[in-house]
């Protein structure tokens, strides 16, 4: 994974990586820390989440998230408003979000193809869970005013589902907060990628905001 300090790609970036990545992971930690507990409310069972790497991509590297660009994933899509525009993604590779239906309906798709109403709700709630659990701590960290939409599934190729958030977002030059997580109970555990799309502008705000305008 490409990370914020090759991108900024100075001595002085490096150490301002290191004070912004703390304060993402941080916030990170707490929003989808609340998106956890919402699920596990919603669904009366006990989960637990890890962020083990949190990185600041460009938004060409975005395929790279996975090892595979050409494996089937699910993602949720969701556009935010406010004093800052922008899109928060959820991307499942096809085999963690099988074991993630599991845990929600006690049964999954063979296929993408079997992919019925009950489960893309279910997909689209935790996806809307998490993505606006962490849109909230967002807005609480920075102060700054955010709203989120209604969510979208997709179902392609790692590649080509990112490439159709990008397309989306219409922000093919943007910076991309990208968080690898891991969702897991007694006897599953899950894995995705999560990420947050800001424009350029927007990502600007969102540092100072968080009291790090240097790294702007």
């Amino acid at each position: 994974m490409v990370s914020l300090w090759g991108f900024m790609g100075t001595n002085r970036g490096e150490q301002l990586s290191l004070l912004a990545m703390s304060a993402l992971h941080e916030m990170a930690n707490i929003g989808l820390g609340h998106a956890l507990k919402s699920l596990s409310e919603l669904t009366d069972k006990p989960f637990n989440m890890a962020i083990p790497q949190v990185d600041l991509l460009p938004a060409e590297h975005v395929h790279q998230l996975t090892p595979d660009p050409e494996a089937m994933c699910v993602g949720v899509l969701m556009p935010f408003c406010g004093d800052v525009e922008g899109h928060l993604a959820f991307l499942f590779p096809w085999a963690s979000a099988q074991t993630l239906w599991r845990m929600l309906l006690g049964s999954s798709p063979e296929t993408p193809a079997d992919v019925d109403e009950i489960a893309t709700s279910a997909m689209l709630e935790i996806g809307n869970i998490i993505n606006s659990s962490f849109l909230a701590a967002l807005s609480d960290f920075t102060q700054l005013h955010l709203e989120s939409t209604p969510p979208m599934l997709g179902m392609e190729m790692v590649g080509a589902l990112a490439s159709s958030i990008m397309t989306e977002a219409e922000m093919s030059d943007s910076v991309v907060l990208a968080l690898e997580t891991s969702i897991f109970d007694a006897a599953n555990e899950t894995q995705g990628y999560f990420m947050c799309i800001p424009s350029r502008s927007g990502l600007t705000v969102f540092f100072k905001g968080l009291g790090i305008e240097e790294a702007a």
